[in-house]
């Protein structure tokens, strides 16, 4: 179960936490894939021109959501509901 912790809109990023618990900001580029900037360790597929950047720390990925994203959050809401998703994803996984 991926969770949308907070989606910055269309065009825009949008910042999740996936199945398997990493944090991930993500963008998609028309007719290039996605940019990504994760926790995730192995490379995801990104598209040719992207400069998509994994194995970060969750702070990273947030920071680099609240330097591109147009978003008003403040960076200690976006934390926590990053904390809350991956706690719920944990639960998850464990229950299945």
């Amino acid at each position: 179960m991926t969770l949308v912790v907070e989606d910055a809109g269309d065009e825009d990023f949008t910042l999740l936490v996936t199945d398997d618990g990493a944090v991930e900001a993500r963008k998609q580029i028309p007719y290039d894939g996605v940019l990504r900037f994760t926790t995730a360790t192995r490379a995801l597929p990104t598209g040719r021109r992207t400069k998509s950047q994994f194995g970060l720390t969750a702070d990273t990925v947030i920071d680099s959501y609240l330097a591109r994203a147009d978003t008003e959050t403040p960076r200690v809401d976006l934390e926590a509901d990053v904390s809350r998703a991956r706690r719920e994803v944990c639960q998850e996984g464990e229950d299945a």
